[in-house]
């Protein structure tokens, strides 16, 4: 229970030092920045799905 503790203040000191900078730019990445890389992730997914749903239904009538 003591680690837990000294951990939780050492973290409250970084909040101190770095006076929320750094804190906010890694959670400015996390939100903005990985929600986009995800966004197009999603979008590739969804492009990729159709357009093999597209391709199998053609073969389908070819047979």
């Amino acid at each position: 229970m003591k680690k837990f503790f000294s951990i939780i203040l050492m973290f409250a000191g970084a909040i101190n030092l770095y006076c929320f900078d750094l804190i906010e730019d890694t959670f400015d990445f996390l939100f903005d920045d990985l929600a986009k890389v995800i966004g197009i992730v999603v979008i590739i997914a969804a492009i990729v799905f159709f357009v093999r749903k597209y391709f199998n239904k053609n073969s389908d009538k070819g047979n």
